[in-house]
């Protein structure tokens, strides 16, 4: 697919997610395929883990007539779009900001043969093809409570809650890449906390003091809610080990040494449809403004 085509496919799909039009031009190929063009890359053929691959890198890129037929019937439905100026304001400023500053910005239009009003100009007419796009999807896509209950209960295996586990741990950094002798005086640093432990001090005031967890340090190493599927095996596996309130012994993970406690355990369990609601909602909402989408794309794609 041809990267026009695709800049109007990825306009739709990121206004039919609700993302706003400053992060629809910001993290979408139409955007980048512009800043790409100013910076004198020619057009954008790929995105590769959001890097631009431009007509440079690649010596060739050959424009289709289907994509020009998409945006030129796109812009001409939408012609009547009202604009705020501030809002193309705000997307070229986006743009520019890409540049680092103003005299790089326009001296890239120079190169390419823009003028500050032609940017403009493309700028307002994709704001107005979002705009017009939003009409037609957003009525189109309201989700009944029925619908939801309707799949919610044909569903239900999807909306277990996995058994949850609550700990607290004092951590010392000690990944792979460290220094043997900082690695050995880690290692004997965890064994006397546990030796600390073992007299009567808490593994909350050891983690306050000494953690180098800093998100949970503050927390006296509270760890909050965690399911055995979002945590690395290593730690998760001694953790399965304890009941509510014991303590392990020093182990190690991946990422270094670790003295951990277990606060609380909470069953598996499904959820209730109160609580999946919104995301049922959502799932069913982006399903059809999935479909609607294909149905613009062929819309727009035929010539009159």
């Amino acid at each position: 697919m041809n990267q026009r085509l695709r800049l109007a496919l990825v306009m739709m799909v990121a206004l039919l997610l609700g993302l706003a039009v400053s992060e629809v031009l910001s993290r979408s190929a139409a955007f980048r395929d512009l800043a790409g063009r100013l910076a004198g890359r020619g057009r954008l053929v790929a995105l590769a883990h959001g890097k631009g691959i431009y007509e440079t890198d690649l010596g060739e890129d050959e424009p289709g007539a289907a994509e020009l037929v998409v945006l030129e019937n796109l812009r001409r439905v939408a012609g009547n779009e009202t604009v705020a100026p501030a809002a193309v304001d705000r997307e070229v400023a986006l743009l520019e900001a890409q540049f680092g500053d103003d005299k790089t910005f326009r001296k890239a239009l120079r190169i390419n043969g823009l003028f500050i009003s032609a940017l403009r100009d493309k700028v307002t007419n994709q704001l107005r093809g979002l705009a017009w796009l939003e009409k037609q999807v957003r009525p189109a896509t309201p989700v009944t409570e029925r619908e939801c209950r309707e799949f919610y209960e044909a569903h239900r295996d999807l909306f277990v809650q996995p058994v949850r586990f609550r700990a607290s741990h004092l951590f010392l950094a000690a990944h792979a890449e460290t220094p043997r002798e900082l690695f050995e005086e880690k290692e004997r640093a965890i064994a006397t906390f546990a030796t600390r432990l073992s007299k009567g001090e808490t593994l909350s005031a050891l983690a306050t003091a000494a953690s180098e967890d800093e998100a949970s340090k503050p927390r006296g190493g509270d760890l909050g809610y965690f399911s055995e599927t979002r945590t690395p095996p290593e730690f998760i596996a001694e953790i399965k080990k304890l009941r509510v309130g014991e303590t392990s012994k020093p182990f190690r993970s991946h990422l270094g040494f670790h003295i951990a406690q277990v606060t609380e355990i909470r069953d598996a369990r499904f959820l209730t449809f109160e609580e999946a609601r919104s995301e049922i909602s959502l799932a069913l909402a982006n399903k059809r403004r999935a479909h609607l989408i294909t149905q613009f794309t062929g819309n727009l794609s035929r010539s009159e």
